[in-house]
């Protein structure tokens, strides 16, 4: 091993430590768990579309690279293995990508327990803890119906967040200064991303077109920006046709529904979740209104998320597909950016204080809601140790 190659594993031995963590966490539930998770039938659908010659259609990058790392075998267990490897790598791609961007902001042994808490932050399901208290009797999961930024069972959304992550980051970096070789690679990053699951681009198509007009008017950058959406737009049109069109046989589709949100049977069942979802995201929004009101990139996250909620309440699949949910993983990558937003901040003001600025007032809110930030993430390692225990996404 010659010195740089040294040097680069010295400088990500954490990061290895993470692929091998992940690596053990997925092969746990593509192998030994019994519980539903969608690793297993994900790996069933690689081989499926290896034998129907329909390799390169639909939402297909996850599914042709299983096959190109099992050499298009269509052995179901080499398969299996190349997902958990897919998944683990795009995991540890996340972390890198996180930890790289935290870097700008902390010091980077800072930057690797932010990026840490990032996989594993969770929401805090005060329904389920309230039962006991004959509150919310019903509830009885820490997962459904909830909005949550993490999820362990989804094989295609784990394998798009890397994309999405960094073609955010990029975005954002747009906002302040123009780049032509930057609006490609965010071109780039986002057909990836649709390539692996379009939900990234559902919020994305909307939100980030908004805040580039805001910023740059009818300007050529704002033309020049509307690229990454155009050519988004034609891969979203080809997995549509792929899916409901060419390869629908079952009666599949897609039917918009925005009657329902006028109706209190809609709202009765949501409205709850949705408060102990956006509890904390709140708190910190009225605790920082003063410095994130003048800020793009949270008027950029509140669009996605305004956009999520709309396309999992209004949108739906019908057909066979109709139970699948796949209207509402945007959500999901919504939420993520929403608790990525609120530690960059977080870690900000906490910079502003340590420099002895006289703007340091708010440390105090800073750890509260630090602190309050450290709780969402052992959330998340406890519900991911109940996931992997009791086998049950719930």
């Amino acid at each position: 091993m010659n010195e740089r190659a040294r040097r680069i594993l010295k400088e990500n031995t954490d990061a290895l430590g993470i692929f091998l963590l992940m690596l053990g966490i997925f092969s746990y539930i593509m192998f030994i768990m019994k519980g539903y998770s969608d690793l297993r039938p994900h790996a069933n659908i690689a081989l499926e579309m290896l034998k129907e010659h329909r390799l390169l259609s639909t939402n297909f990058l996850m599914y042709f690279l299983v096959n190109l790392l099992t050499f298009f075998t269509g052995s179901i267990y080499p398969m299996r293995a190349a997902l958990v490897l897919l998944i683990s790598l795009a995991n540890t791609a996340k972390y890198i990508i996180v930890r790289n961007a935290f870097e700008e902001l902390a010091t980077v042994k800072t930057a690797k327990w932010l990026s840490f808490a990032m996989l594993f932050v969770y929401i805090i399901p005060i329904k389920y803890y309230l039962k006991p208290l004959v509150i919310f009797i019903s509830s009885d999961n820490l997962y459904l119906g909830y909005v949550v930024p993490n999820v362990w069972h989804n094989s295609t959304i784990l394998c798009m967040m890397p994309f999405a992550v960094a073609c955010y980051l990029l975005s954002v970096k747009q906002f302040a200064e123009y780049s032509e070789r930057r609006n490609w690679q965010i071109t780039i990053l986002l057909i990836l991303s649709i390539l692996v699951k379009p939900s990234f681009f559902f919020i994305y198509i909307v939100s980030f077109p908004v805040i580039m007009f805001s910023r740059y008017g009818l300007s050529k950058e704002f033309y020049h920006s509307l690229i990454p959406i155009i050519l988004g737009c034609l891969c979203l049109a080809y997995e549509y046709l792929t899916i409901y069109e060419v390869g629908a046989s079952d009666g599949s589709g897609v039917v918009i529904n925005i009657a329902q949100l006028f109706t209190l049977d809609f709202w009765k069942p949501r409205i709850s979740y949705l408060i102990v979802s956006f509890a904390f995201p709140i708190l910190f929004v009225f605790t920082y209104a003063r410095k994130i009101f003048i800020d793009r990139e949270f008027w950029f996250i509140l669009l996605m998320v305004v956009c999520s909620l709309g396309i999992m309440w209004c949108c739906q699949e019908t057909g066979t597909r109709a139970a699948h949910g796949n209207f509402s993983w945007q959500a999901i990558a919504a939420m993520w950016f929403v608790y990525y937003y609120i530690l960059k901040t977080i870690i900000k003001e906490e910079s502003v204080a340590n420099s002895n600025h006289p703007a340091c007032r708010g440390i105090r809110n800073a750890c509260v809601v630090l602190y309050t930030f450290g709780l969402h993430v052992i959330m998340g390692l406890i519900y991911l140790a109940k996931f992997l225990i009791f086998e049950n996404i719930c």
